[in-house]
């Protein structure tokens, strides 16, 4: 058994002698610090510290060395532990001291008492303390008491369903050419969309020291779900769900839920193309050859230049759009800006705005420039219901072509109609010309190979397919046509003038404006255009 080397007092008539037992299996040697301990909690204090180095020494060569420490005579001293308790009080130790000669050893119940009189009160190792007494381990520190130790808890942790880091990179495609327009900044959530789930903390439980007093596990981070508007939590407060469809964000562990995406500067390289299942309010400018696409309102606080404006709500544009022939705006509802210049608009509701040049509108409903400027020149204007400006065209005979009374739906099915039968009529044309051939070539040589048969055989029947295309065409152009010439609604006024230049078709009648007219209403009256004064 590993056993520390140990020193013993021993009374003699010349004085007080230290004598050293040797270790065993390679316990540690005699240690200054340790005979200088003992002797100081004896009260032995007239000792020189150089004996005691020397006796160290000569114990490190010499089996049971003797050396005379002091003169005289002191009383015999019992066995004598010293428990050590950890800071911690997750265990102790007992250091047991050998007696001087003379001396008693102690017993086991005396032992345990002392033991107890140091404050150890649980999970005491009687074993150890056994076996320290019948072994002699002295000198030596023995695990004497060990504590029931905390089950420790776990910190509250929140899982978010959505991805909380945004790179905002631009996107790359395979050569390595980046794409600026897509950057990947919003984080989209829909309705009763699932955003977080919470596990709470597990506090633990709690363990005894060896002093019998509550061993507390380590604190836990307790945590809750904060959120903003528009988001609900579970009765339990553990699940976290979206109340409206829009864009989610985390700042500072809250969540923020927000069917309003908010653009702080310009649409432009720093922000890429928008596309928001919600409204959008740009601070700043929308810069050429972005986009922006809303299911909501797109309220754009500075200029539109030439970029493209979709949504299924309104638009407004506060200081106007200068297109340069590239920009466009489509909108289910209404279009409010403060001027339209060289762009294309379509909308389900009205246009409003100061003025309109070289631009091509069609709305649902009524066009209004009004404003100081109240103006609309060059380009095309079309919607079933009204347009009212203060001027129309311009003294320079700009050609401005405006069409009211038709649903301009109608009149782009009929275009399209046309189109479309212009194009069956050419392919027509072109598939009897093949048959012709062959057929002219089966009389000549009276036989044709099998895959110009059945290259003949196809061109009929495609024939056929364009012969009913065409008849069903021809067909619902004549019901547009119809429904177009008893369509007979529709106003167009100048408050102030109309210049020449100006063509305007009301319903299926259609004017040209030779001359100035000025403070006047355009209706329709059978098959002429009227002009009323106002």
């Amino acid at each position: 058994m590993k056993r520390n080397a140990f020193f013993q007092l021993v009374q003699k008539q010349d004085g007080v002698y230290l004598k050293s037992y040797p270790a065993l299996e390679g316990g540690a040697p005699l240690s200054v610090d340790d005979i200088l301990y003992y002797l100081e909690q004896k009260k032995i204090m007239d000792v020189s510290v150089d004996d005691i180095t020397s006796f160290v020494q000569k114990a490190s060569e010499t089996v049971n060395a003797e050396k005379r420490i002091m003169i005289g005579k002191i009383l015999p001293e019992n066995e004598f532990p010293v428990v050590t308790i950890d800071p911690e009080r997750k265990f102790a130790k007992i250091r047991l001291y050998p007696p001087s000669s003379g001396g008693k050893r102690l017993s086991f119940k005396e032992l345990l008492e002392r033991i107890g009189q140091n404050g150890v009160q649980y999970g005491i190792l009687k074993e150890n303390a056994a076996l320290l007494l019948k072994a002699h381990l002295y000198c030596t520190d023995v695990l004497i008491a060990k504590a029931k130790p905390p089950v420790q808890g776990r910190d509250a942790k929140i899982t978010y369903h959505f991805d909380v880091d945004k790179t905002c990179h631009p996107a790359m495609d395979e050569s390595g050419n980046v794409d600026f327009h897509h950057l990947d900044m919003i984080e989209h959530v829909r309705e009763g969309q699932h955003l977080a789930t919470l596990a709470p903390a597990d506090t633990g439980i709690s363990g005894i020291d060896v002093m019998g007093e509550e061993f507390k596990p380590k604190k836990v981070v307790q945590r809750i779900l904060k959120h903003g508007r528009n988001i609900h939590l579970s009765e339990d407060g553990l699940e976290m769900y979206s109340d409206v469809s829009g864009n989610v964000t985390l700042v500072d562990e809250t969540v923020f839920v927000s069917n309003q995406y908010e653009v702080p500067a310009d649409v432009g390289a720093s922000t890429g193309d928008i596309d928001y299942d919600g409204s959008v309010v740009v601070k700043g400018n929308v810069l050429t050859g972005y986009a922006i696409k809303a299911t909501g309102d797109i309220i754009v606080n500075g200029v539109v230049e030439g970029a493209k404006l979709a949504t299924a709500g309104k638009i407004v544009l506060k200081r106007g759009i200068q297109g340069k022939g590239q920009a466009s705006l489509e909108a289910g509802g209404d279009v409010i800006s403060n001027f339209i210049e060289s762009a294309s608009v379509e909308c389900g509701g009205r246009v409003i705005t100061d003025a309109i040049m070289h631009s091509h509108v069609t709305a649902e409903d009524d066009i209004i420039a009004r404003g100081k400027r109240g103006m609309i020149t060059g380009g095309a204007l079309k919607t079933k219901t009204r347009i009212e400006a203060k001027t129309i065209g311009s003294t320079m005979g700009t050609t401005t072509v405006l069409e009211v009374g038709i649903d301009p739906k109608l009149v782009e099915r009929y275009h399209l109609l046309e189109k479309d039968a212009e194009q069956l009529a050419l392919e027509r044309e072109s598939l009897v010309q093949n048959v012709l051939l062959l057929k002219k070539r089966l009389d000549t040589q009276g036989k044709l190979d099998e895959e110009k048969l059945a290259s003949m055989k196809r061109a009929g029947l495609r024939i056929k397919e364009i012969d009913a295309a065409l008849k069903d065409n021809e067909a619902e152009r004549a019901g547009l046509s119809e429904e177009i010439r008893k369509k007979d609604s529709g106003r167009i006024v100048a408050e102030n003038i109309v210049y020449p230049g100006v063509k305007m078709t009301i319903s299926s009648v259609s004017t040209n404006i030779n001359s100035e007219v000025q403070h006047s209403a355009f209706v329709r009256d059978g098959a002429d255009i009227r002009i009323r004064a106002i």
